[in-house]
């Protein structure tokens, strides 16, 4: 997909929303939607210098704002602190003109504060959510890290007793895969998260983790999460909907 020149590139449509790119996920909700704006931005980050608004006002120019934004699913109000972009580069790379953009940096509520899907276990879930948190206030090593301890979780859910036996994560996650209790695919994105959480907590020794890179894993888990517990609950459910009732039983009338 090509990226017009000059302007910040299309978010994921699972990304979170801003005013800029009105779809999402919710925080809210948690369903993908779309969202409209409710009322005027709100300037919170001020510069010294002033610009003309109107034909007779003139304001302190600003380049971090608060939108609030209007889920059309659930049709609460999500607040979004949002950095100014000009030419889609950010406002301290020292750019004066090109288009001006804004893209959230925070969202409140933040995502992971709303309780997990009732189909994940309690322990899982909560990860999930601390790194949820994590992601949504710009701190992808810590958000890494619990997804990493997702993985763990998970192991001590559902691996075997041999897989729970073994001392590494990564020996854990490989006998979950000869046991068949993780497929190849979700096998194979496990290591990817382990790796990519290795390096959060490791800054030192390995590459330092990106925010796109926490986000991307994010995505893996949430996936994963789905095919391990959501799916299966969800059949599991559908099926028993379906299965008719047992005639009640008639005692036959005596002599």
């Amino acid at each position: 997909m090509s990226t017009q020149a000059g302007v910040l590139p299309p978010k994921p449509d699972d990304a979170l929303p801003d005013s800029t790119e009105r779809f999402g996920p919710c925080p809210r909700c948690e369903r993908l939607s779309n969202f409209k704006t409710f009322g005027h931005p709100l300037p919170v980050t001020l510069l010294d210098h002033t610009v003309q608004i109107g034909p007779q006002t003139v304001a302190r120019d600003h380049v971090e704002r608060i939108s609030v934004l209007t889920c059309m699913g659930c049709g609460q109000n999500v607040v979004v602190l949002e950095e100014e972009f000009v030419g889609g580069k950010r406002w301290q790379e020292g750019l004066n003109s090109g288009t001006i953009q804004w893209r959230g940096i925070h969202w409140w509520p933040s995502p992971g504060m709303q309780p997990a899907n009732q189909d994940v276990p309690a322990a899982v879930g909560d990860a999930m959510a601390e790194g949820t948190r994590c992601l949504a206030v710009q701190a992808p090593r810590a958000a890494v890290v619990m997804f990493r301890g997702v993985l763990a979780e998970i192991v001590a859910d559902k691996g075997s007793s041999a897989a729970k036996g073994k001392n590494n994560l990564a020996a854990q996650l490989k006998q979950m895969a000869t046991d068949g209790d993780l497929q190849p695919t979700l096998a194979d994105w496990a290591d990817h998260i382990r790796l990519i959480g290795n390096a959060g907590a490791h800054p030192s020794t390995l590459a330092p983790v990106s925010g796109e890179e926490a986000a991307e894993l994010a995505r893996l888990l949430i996936s994963m999460l789905d095919y391990l517990y959501v799916m299966p609950a969800k059949i599991t459910r559908s099926r028993a909907a379906r299965t008719p009732s047992a005639p009640p039983s008639v005692t036959p009338p005596g002599p």
